[in-house]
Order: structure tokens, then sequence, then C-alpha cells
């Protein structure tokens, strides 16, 4: 008896490690997870005005039409911060639908709200080197 248990709390414990290990690789995930994910950072980023974690998740070939490439976007975060535009920040996802096509992704609506005021965002992001990162965005508005 006492060696059907101990077989049994090995199996548990392997099984667990085993799932934890998956949980922290990214491995089986889906592309919509691993999406959700990115974007996560992206808001944490953001919110806590973190350059380096929010430049973490940008392309090298970001591009829009507000922004022509990432050291642009990046000066321009870097000014709304130094400003306090982005006191009080908060990203909100949970409208947020995500549509993938190849290895392209599409995230809208994502809200950002903070003292300067709330705006709708479309977030692009595309799989290089099978990590998925911010490479466009669209503001509602501008």
């Amino acid at each position: 008896m006492n060696k059907m248990v101990w077989i049994s709390g090995a199996s548990l414990t392997l099984a667990l490690a085993l799932v934890a290990g998956c949980a922290t690789t990214g491995a089986g995930m889906s592309d919509e997870e691993l999406v959700q994910m990115q974007l996560e950072t992206w808001a944490q980023g953001l919110v806590e005005q973190d350059m380096d974690l929010f430049l973490s998740t940008v392309s090298e070939n970001f591009s829009a039409r507000q922004a022509p490439d990432k050291e642009t976007f990046a000066g321009f975060i870097a000014q709304a911060m130094d400003a306090g535009y982005l006191e009080e920040a908060e990203v909100f996802l949970d409208d947020a639908q995500i549509v993938i096509e190849d290895d392209v992704a599409s995230v809208y609506p994502v809200d950002l709200m903070s003292i300067a005021g709330s705006v709708a965002v479309e977030v692009v992001l595309t799989k290089e080197d099978g990590e998925w990162l911010v490479s466009g965005l669209d503001i509602d508005g501008l």
C-alpha cells in the first residue's frame, strides 16, 4: 500500500513539473495565447512606464502612421512619459479581439486611458523568429 501511494505521489509530482515547465517555456501555447501574453507585457511596460520592458515587445521593423519606425515611436512614448501624459495609465484588453492571419495578428480595440484622456488602438503584432512583436498600431482619431 505504501509503495502504491509513493508511486502515485511521484507520478503526480512529475505531471505537475511537466505542466509547470510547459507553462513557463511557452511550449504548446497557441499563437493567440502568445499574442495575448505579449500584449499584456506591452501594456505592463506602458502602465509602469518601463521603457525597457515596453520596447522589448516592439519589433525593430515597427511602422505606423504616427511613427514610421521604432526609434521615432520610442521617442514619442518617452516624451509622453516625461510630460506626465501616462500618469495613472490603464490599458484595457477585455474587449480586444485577436485576429491572426499567417504571421500577423491584429488586436482591436485596445483601450488606453490616462490623465491625458482615452483612445482606442489597433495593435498589430508580427511573428518574427517565433516571437510575436508589436510591429504597428493605429490610434483611432489620429
